[in-house]
């Protein structure tokens, strides 16, 4: 009887050529996103975002009521009404100093704290 054993295997070393693997997959390419339109794109903003554009829009009011900002009267100047509003916002700023700093201090003691335990509870969270 012949010795019908298979040939041995080539030895796995340098000069042995690596098996070819299979060419990959044909990938159908992802069309982009559809453009949104561009109202959407102008206007388009968030609740959050909303609210912060009627915060600002209030603190600017204040700011504008103060200052007596009438652009239909006759009598209108630029100039001055820009003074105003600058002279009107260091007034306030010098009451906020005088007064203010006992109801924002006491708000520091709140929100400080639960601000400085948020971000450390968010902090696995965050990049």
């Amino acid at each position: 009887m012949a010795d019908e054993s298979p040939p041995p295997a080539p030895e796995a070393g340098p000069e042995a050529a690596p098996a070819a693997a299979p060419p990959p997959p044909a990938q159908t390419p992802v069309p982009p996103p559809p453009k949104r339109p561009l109202l959407k794109r102008l206007f388009g903003i968030s609740i959050l975002g909303g609210l912060k554009l009627l915060g600002l829009c209030i603190l600017t009011g204040f700011f504008v009521m103060a200052a007596n900002f009438d652009p239909g009267n006759p009598d209108f100047n630029l100039a001055e009404a820009l003074r105003a509003i600058l002279r009107q916002s260091f007034a306030a700023l010098g009451w906020a100093i005088g007064n203010f700093w006992q109801p924002a201090l006491a708000g520091a003691l709140v929100v400080l704290p639960v601000w400085v335990l948020w971000r450390v509870v968010s902090l696995p969270w965050r990049k």
